[in-house]
């Protein structure tokens, strides 16, 4: 679907809350916002004093370059966290996907976003997960529960009554095979990135959040709590929980500058070359 380019608003995308990195860099992705609108930093701002409250620990995120292969080099999202089950951890991960920056008129997309990973400690038992990140949406941001969706298989069917509790009922839920889940390893159902160097692999949900204007963008990607193996998380794209408050989508014209100019900030703070995914997104040739 194609967004009429009217539609798009320069918000303010702020990652220094993200990663000291990007601070000591001097790199700021602060953009002006409509009136009455919340910027991205105030949206994090929000998440990490709401986990926090509920007993969460922040944990340090990882570098956006990484030492992989898998998407170009640089950090895909927030996974290694689960591994993490004697205590409530979340992190604020700035990351880029390569795919992402290659489908620009996609609903959402940006070469750089951020993404608030949470684990609850013995989430299996509780379905704490579900719960944490539905009242936080819901409740915290202010959502329409009417204007969420969610994606997933017959994994997820234990979770329904919890996703009724929120105001999410059967027909905003879609269900696919859970064989196109994994063949497809995007999190709509199932979590498990074909390369992926930690190599994740459990079944989950989407959710999705339905705009004014017709387009719809995942906010949001969740273990199903109930289903072995147990240490998948949940994670909250920032970027895309903002546009769904604001009712605004962003474009990632506005975010490519600042993706540019942190990449080679962190290349040079971290003594390495700029990685294949840099090349990638900016559409350059990498040199030999």
């Amino acid at each position: 679907m194609k967004i009429n380019r009217r539609a798009f608003v320069e918000a303010t995308v702020v990652l220094g809350a993200a990663s000291q990195m990007w601070n000591s860099a001097g790199v700021s992705l602060a953009h002006g916002a409509s009136a009455g609108d919340m910027t991205v930093e105030g949206m994090t701002t929000l998440a990490v004093r709401y986990f926090s409250d509920l007993g969460y620990s922040q944990v340090k995120p990882r570098p956006v370059i990484s030492d992989a292969e898998f998407n170009g080099g640089l950090n895909y999202d927030e996974d290694g966290i689960g591994s993490v089950a004697t205590r409530s951890v979340f992190v604020v991960q700035p990351c880029a996907r390569i795919e992402d920056a290659l489908a620009p008129n996609k609903p959402g997309t940006l070469p750089l976003f951020t993404v608030l990973g949470f684990c609850p400690a013995e989430a299996s038992a509780k379905q704490r997960r579900t719960r944490d990140l539905l009242t936080f949406m819901t409740v915290t941001v202010g959502l329409d529960p009417k204007r969420l969706r969610i994606t997933t298989t017959d994994l997820a069917r234990p979770l329904f009554p919890e996703f009724n509790s929120f105001g999410i009922g059967l027909a905003q839920i879609r269900i696919q095979s859970l064989e196109k889940a994994k063949a497809d390893g995007s999190g709509s159902g199932w979590f498990e990135p074909k390369g992926h160097p930690n190599n994740p692999a459990y079944a989950s949900y989407s959710i999705e959040y339905l705009m004014s204007n017709g387009a719809e963008i995942e906010i949001a990607e969740v273990g199903v709590e109930p289903v072995a193996p147990h240490n998948g998380g949940g994670a909250i794209g920032l970027e895309r929980v903002t546009m769904a408050r604001n009712d605004r989508l962003m474009t990632s014209e506005h975010v490519m500058p600042k993706f540019k100019q942190g990449i080679e900030a962190e290349a040079g703070r971290l003594g390495k070359p700029l990685p294949r995914g840099y090349y990638a997104i900016l559409g350059l040739e990498q040199p030999g």
